[in-house]
């Protein structure tokens, strides 16, 4: 993944998720109708709890996206292949919703997920160099 300008993309496609996850447990008004298919005036403790847990998987995106930038091991290597699977619902996900603020996310959210599905297909065609080398 050479291309400076993707890269910067896929950044601030990351800060825009930080952005609107931190906005949900913070109980931000600009979220309320980008977030949780905006029908809340105010989120419940139960929509927190689950974006926190958004929060984390994100922040964990960042960093396994920062070590296959910076050509680190990515262990363990099938988290990419539950990161695209989790990127294709969340695009779903927003695509369906009844805000129309929110069905904005699929943009961010598959930025996100072309990442993961470049690295992935990267990491498969060294897998096969390797094997062809005899390097495994």
């Amino acid at each position: 993944m050479k291309n400076k300008i993707f890269q910067l993309a896929v950044y601030i496609s990351f800060a825009w998720n930080l952005y609107l996850v931190t906005g949900v447990m913070l109980g931000a008004k600009y979220a309320l109708d980008r977030a949780a298919g905006g029908q809340f005036e105010v989120f419940p403790p139960s929509i927190r709890i689950i974006y926190i847990v958004n929060l984390v998987v994100i922040l964990y995106q960042v960093f396994i996206f920062n070590r296959y930038l910076f050509n680190k091991t990515v262990k363990p290597q099938w988290i990419v292949k539950v990161f695209l699977i989790i990127g294709v619902l969340g695009i779903l996900a927003n695509a369906a919703s009844r805000s129309a603020n929110e069905r904005w996310n699929v943009i961010p959210a598959g930025i996100i997920t072309y990442a993961f599905f470049k690295i992935l297909k990267t990491d498969s065609k060294d897998s096969e160099a390797s094997d062809l080398l005899g390097n495994k």
